[in-house]
C-alpha cells in the first residue's frame, strides 16, 4: 500500500472538467499578424455540459436522418443510396463550434446564437481560435492543484 501525503490529494471538484468548463473564458481574436483585433470572445470549455448536450444533439440528430434514409431508400441501390454532401459536414463543423462561442464584446451586433454561428461560419480564423480555447483545459481549471 503506498501511503499518500495529505499534501498531495486532489479535491474531486479540482479535477471537474465538465464544471469548470461551463464557466466562460475569454479570448481576443488574435489576427494572422498576431496582432490583437480588440474583439473579445466568451468561450466553453470543451467538457462542458451545455457543449456536450449539444453535440450529443446534433450528432444523434444526424445520425437519426442518415438511419431513416437507409432504412427507407435500402443499401441495396446504389441510385437511391443517401450520402451528406461536403456542405453540410462544414455547416455541422460550424455548428459544433458556434454552440462553444456564448458572448463577445467589441462586435457590433449583439451576440446571439445565430450571430455566433454567422460569424464562425464566415471566419475561419476566429473558428479555429475559439475551437483551440474551447479544448485547453487549462483555460478553464487555471492552477488547480492538490490541496
Amino acid at each position: 500500500m503506498i501511503k499518500t501525503s495529505t499534501e498531495t490529494l486532489f479535491d474531486l471538484n479540482d479535477l471537474d472538467a465538465v464544471s469548470a468548463g461551463d464557466t466562460p473564458f475569454e479570448i481576443e481574436y488574435v489576427r494572422a499578424d498576431g496582432s490583437g483585433s480588440g474583439v473579445f470572445l466568451l468561450v466553453l470549455g470543451g467538457q462542458s455540459e451545455k457543449v456536450q448536450a449539444e453535440v450529443n444533439r446534433l450528432v444523434n440528430d444526424r445520425r437519426k436522418k442518415q438511419a431513416v434514409a437507409a432504412a427507407m431508400q435500402g443499401r441495396a441501390n446504389p441510385d437511391k443510396a443517401d450520402f451528406t454532401p461536403i456542405e453540410d459536414d462544414i455547416a455541422f463543423g460550424h455548428r459544433l463550434t458556434a454552440v462553444r462561442l456564448v458572448g463577445w464584446r467589441g462586435i457590433k451586433q449583439e451576440w446571439s446564437a445565430e450571430n455566433a454561428y454567422r460569424l464562425v461560419s464566415r471566419n475561419s480564423e476566429i473558428a479555429e481560435q475559439v475551437t483551440t480555447a474551447s479544448n485547453n483545459l487549462g483555460n478553464f481549471m487555471p492552477g488547480k492543484s492538490a490541496a
